[in-house]
């Protein structure tokens, strides 16, 4: 995406060079959501333009060079379907990311897809590779669950569940849902 209003197109970006921690996903899948229609229309503050949208996707592990764990510290293959989360490079300092816990909203958070210009690299999922910078959590899809279904949840399924905890329902209790869709 070059900028705002202006249309979408294919262009060569290099693949990076892997260092330990690193990995090269191969796309399966990543979700257009209504964040990445706001970039388009350039709703959204200091993005840096050109980007590679794309802040959630799936994919199989092309290239590690060295081994990598999951969040449960078990190991990853090369072929291994992952997913990752999006929102890297937190500050663990402010008031957001100590107090409130809501890392997301960290202001010196890097967002895959949002906040990575194309000329730093394969940093958001409409691409067909994808380079998962060391530190960067990567999740297993468990058995069972493949990547189409997963990616069908996407951003919405993710943005409901953290609203459900972040309400404190519990089985039994009423709500009411309200917008578009």
């Amino acid at each position: 995406m070059p900028g705002p209003h202006e249309p979408i197109g294919v262009v060569e970006v290099p693949a990076p060079e892997l260092r330990p921690g690193a990995a090269l996903l191969r796309v399966l899948y990543s979700e257009v959501c209504g964040t990445d229609v706001h970039l388009h229309h350039g709703r959204l503050a200091g993005v840096p333009f050109p980007i590679i949208p794309g802040h959630v996707s799936v994919g199989e592990i092309a290239e590690m060079p060295a081994p990598l764990e999951d969040v449960d510290g078990r190991p990853f293959a090369i072929g291994d379907v992952v997913t990752f989360l999006d929102v890297h490079g937190t500050c663990h300092r402010c008031y957001e990311c100590l107090v409130t816990k809501q890392t997301t909203r960290c202001p010196h958070r890097r967002v895959y897809g949002i906040t990575f210009s194309a000329t730093e690299g394969l940093l958001g999922g409409w691409a067909e590779a994808l380079w998962l910078k060391p530190g960067v959590h990567l999740l297993r899809l468990p058995d069972g669950l493949d990547a189409e279904t997963f990616i069908g949840g996407g951003c919405g399924l993710v943005t409901a569940m953290h609203a459900v905890e972040r309400a404190g329902l519990r089985i039994g209790h009423t709500v009411a849902v309200l917008g578009v869709g």
